[in-house]
């Protein structure tokens, strides 16, 4: 009698902690607070822990749902026997994220034109790892990530300047690519601002209206004359035999000041068998340039430093595997080498006079909602 009595207190406390779907709702409505989480408001609906652990290792773009801040808002919507039918999951800094469910499978749709015309948002990317990482964490794409990093590689270098706690945001406007990409960080913050030219190419300028790279000079050196050119095969004197030159020489007399074509990042300084004294410099993501040869570096220069156009990096000389006193000069883009007489590279560019009040109250906009200054 007493099991009996026990067992039914049992299914009655059960029946009321589980969500009733009398009066046949099926579409549930749930705005974040501080201190929630998505599987709450999942189980609130009657769906099961199996149907979440399937959810959650479906796709990558599911543990954007482990992510939430206060304002996020969630849609579940049922079929009518209260099976899954569809997600929505609307953060308050980026676009509507649709997750739909067949039955077997889960399928995902970001709704890239549901801020078209609307008021700017923002997606906030803290760093806890890395940028790669805490980006893809909070549903930024790949290839936005890349973009990020060949425009602010120009200005950080990802392996030394990131700092716990440092934070890039995004602005959008319906577009698949942002309308601002903003870094802050402890010791600075650098702004860019999108803007389309005459034949719509979006590129991102500062608030000046430049581009964050560099337009580089052709050579590094005043030099009397190019003594060898790129080539992929040439008679090497020292060697005595046939061998590629992946460089252009400068000649120069010895102490000869060596200058730094565009802004860059100091990799590399030092000896080598072949080049002897070199430098390295790393500008964006992708270009780095090599300096050979020479008698001696720059006084203070190391590994680390950042560099303007035209600053002095070494003096011309004739260390290494070398001939006469001239400076190995090469160009590397994504590691292959590329003959500094013939490679085009990338001005920088500014917005036009006629476009730059609009583009300059964008920017103040923008960083007036951020409150930054």
């Amino acid at each position: 009698m007493q099991k009996s009595f026990l067992s039914s207190l049992f299914l009655a406390l059960l029946l009321l902690c589980t969500p009733s779907h009398a009066g046949g709702k099926h579409d549930f409505s749930f705005k974040v607070s501080r201190g929630d989480a998505f599987y709450k408001f999942f189980f609130s609906t009657g769906l099961s822990g199996d149907l979440l652990t399937k959810l959650m290792s479906s796709d990558k773009r599911a543990q954007r749902l482990n992510n939430i801040y206060p304002g996020d808002k969630f849609r579940i919507i049922l079929n009518d026997d209260h099976s899954l039918k569809e997600i929505v999951f609307s953060p308050l800094n980026d676009n509507p994220l649709n997750i739909y469910y067949d039955g077997s499978t889960f399928s995902y749709e970001k709704k890239k034109d549901a801020r078209a015309g609307s008021e700017i948002t923002y997606t906030v990317i803290k760093i806890q790892k890395s940028l790669n990482y805490d980006a893809k964490k909070v549903g930024v794409d790949a290839e936005v990530i890349k973009m990020m990093v060949d425009h602010f590689s120009w200005e950080i270098d990802f392996s030394r300047d990131l700092r716990k706690g440092d934070r890039f945001v995004l602005s959008w406007n319906g577009d698949d690519t942002p309308e601002a990409m903003i870094y802050i960080g402890d010791r600075k913050t650098i702004a860019l601002f999108s803007h389309k030219d005459s034949q719509g190419r979006k590129k991102y300028y500062t608030s000046n209206g430049l581009t964050i790279n560099d337009t580089f000079a052709f050579a590094p050196v005043k030099y009397s004359r190019i003594s060898s050119g790129f080539s992929k095969r040439r008679w090497h004197p020292k060697l005595k035999t046939y061998r590629p030159h992946r460089g252009t020489d400068f000649a120069a007399p010895t102490g000869t000041p060596v200058y730094a074509p565009a802004k860059g990042l100091v990799k590399y300084v030092a000896t080598l068998s072949g080049y002897g004294n070199v430098i390295y410099l790393k500008h964006g993501s992708e270009l780095v340039t090599v300096y050979a040869h020479l008698s001696k570096f720059a006084k203070g220069l190391k590994a680390g430093n950042r560099v303007k156009k035209g600053e002095l990096i070494g003096y011309v000389g004739s260390t290494g595997m070398s001939t006469g006193p001239h400076l190995h000069y090469e160009i590397r883009i994504n590691g292959v080498h590329k003959d500094a007489e013939k490679i085009k590279l990338e001005k920088r560019s500014d917005v036009p006079n006629n476009k730059m009040s609009s583009f300059q109250k964008k920017a103040k906009r923008i960083l007036f909602e951020l409150n930054i200054k």
